[in-house]
């Protein structure tokens, strides 16, 4: 898939802190669903791509001094994606990893929910 990620983060950057994160969780919850269902596994994987990329664009805008816990954690689901993307046909042809990508999915929802300080 074709993306102009200049135009993407423009738009993005545009929005308040809330709609930003409101879109991270968005976007983990279509990867959920794709991984559950086994369908769209291209879409998926442009989906941790451009997640990925959301993350980078929002942690700079966290306020270090009060929410250092937060900003790290989406770190760590940088890393988490980026192990995705690394070994994505490998884990997107096993059932298992599917669902393990669900699951995780869901927990990181569940996180970022529980956690948005907006």
């Amino acid at each position: 898939m074709a993306q102009n990620w200049d135009i993407l983060k423009a738009r993005y950057l545009r929005s308040s802190q809330e709609t930003q994160l409101q879109n991270l969780v968005l976007n983990l919850v279509r990867i959920q669903l794709f991984a559950q269902s086994g369908t769209n596994g291209l879409v998926a994987q442009h989906l941790v791509r451009e997640t990925q990329f959301i993350i980078e664009w929002v942690v700079p805008r966290i306020d270090l001094a009060t929410d250092m816990a937060f900003a790290t954690a989406l770190v760590d689901l940088q890393r988490l994606l980026s192990r995705w993307k690394l070994e994505w046909s490998v884990l997107w042809a096993d059932e298992s990893e599917r669902q393990e990508i669900a699951m995780l999915g869901q927990q990181w929802c569940n996180y970022l929910i529980d956690n948005m300080n907006c």
